[in-house]
Parts: structure tokens; sequence; C-alpha cells
């Protein structure tokens, strides 16, 4: 069995914003455990295929298809129109000092400096600010589709998407990066031990839409 290159059992979430008002920077937050087991990637095609039951797949059959498929008994037509997800949950733990796989600490925040705890960045903090680090960041930016204002006089700003990095989804890996949104991150500290924490996220892959949704200056055509 040929085992996973180090860099594919790395994974990476980067949120670019302006949190606090001291201009738009990017956080970057390393999952890493060195173990096989410590990083746990569960990627899921969330699918919505829709069914169209009774009178209206008879009709369906009857004026489309009727001359090549015979009218079933108990089963069913189903369509897919594109509108599924996919999304990838990581589940991770980490610890204080955690470091990645070229021995450096894994960042954890806008620096990357574990000489220095700011309220912007927990490189190589206690569990307990590395997970406030995070959800600062989590709880002072939009990320979104959008970056910028979201509609035009509304006073909302997004931040555009978070980019998710893991095995092969890398810059110089056989896959793009991910644009992602979250969906319902969460952490643990365990009963026993204050200094080790696991933590899950979901993230959703999303358009990068970019400049603010304008109805008049926008055409599909």
């Amino acid at each position: 069995m040929t085992s996973l290159p180090t860099a594919d059992r790395v994974a990476s979430i980067s949120i670019e914003g302006d949190p606090d008002g001291q201009g738009r920077r990017t956080a970057t937050f390393e999952l890493f455990t060195g173990g096989e087991q410590g990083l746990q990637i569960h990627p899921e095609q969330r699918t919505q295929v829709r069914a169209t039951p009774g009178a209206g797949l008879l009709a369906l059959v009857d004026g489309t298809i009727s001359e090549f498929v015979d009218v079933p008994i108990n089963k069913d037509l189903f369509i897919n129109l594109g509108g599924s997800q996919f999304a990838v949950t990581l589940d991770f733990n980490s610890w204080e000092g955690a470091t990645g796989p070229d021995g450096n600490p894994l960042q954890w925040g806008d620096t990357g400096d574990p000489s220095e705890h700011t309220k912007s960045d927990a490189t190589g903090e206690h569990p307990i600010n590395q997970v406030s680090c995070l959800f600062w960041w989590l709880r002072n930016t939009r990320v979104s589709s959008v970056s910028g204002e979201l509609f035009p006089g509304a006073g909302i700003a997004g931040d555009g998407p978070a980019t998710l990095r893991y095995g092969q989804h890398r810059e110089d890996g056989v896959y793009d990066p991910l644009d992602v949104v979250f969906e319902n991150p969460g952490s643990d500290f365990p009963g026993e031990s204050m200094s080790t924490y696991s933590g899950s996220i979901t993230c959703i892959e999303a358009i990068d839409a970019g400049e603010p949704i304008d109805a008049t200056a926008r055409s599909t055509r």
C-alpha cells in the first residue's frame, strides 16, 4: 500500500477579511496531527435529485419518452437539476505547540508567529486560545460567495469565500483548492485534559461571484 505524502495529510482553511478594522488580511488555520487517524476528512455530494410521481411521471412518459420507455410499475422517474452541494467535513484535534510536517508550528491566524499571541493569531498557543482565535475570525467576518457590499445600498459587506486545501486540492496538487463557506463549526475539550482539543467544521463548495450582486448591472446574456 502506498502511503500518503505528508502534504496530503495536511488540511488548511484560509479566511480573508478585516475582522477588527485594521485592514484586510488572510488568516490560515492548519490542521495536521502527524498520524493517519488524527485528521479525518469526510467529503460528500449532497444530491438533490427530484422525483416526478404520479400524474407528472405519466405525462412526461406519455409526451416525451413513451416511444423509448414502457410505463413502469412501482418505479419513479428522477431528474438531476444540478442543484447538489459538495461538502467536506474536517474532524481534527490539536494541542499546544503542535507542529507540521516541516517541524514548524502550525499556523493559526494571520501571522504564523509563535512568539507573539494576538487577537488575530494564536500560533503555538494553548488550545483555549487557539479555539478563541478561530471563532473570533468566524464571528467577525462574513464568508460568502460575494466580496464587498452584498447588495448596493444595504450596508452589508461580504468577505468572499474561504479557501479549503486538503489532499491533492492545493496549489501544487492535481486539483485546485476549493472556494467554500462554513457550516456548523464546533470544538470540544475532553474532560480529562485541557491541553488538547478536537474540532469539526463542514466546508461547502461555493461560487466565487466576486463583485457585489447588482441585478441592473449583471446580465446572463
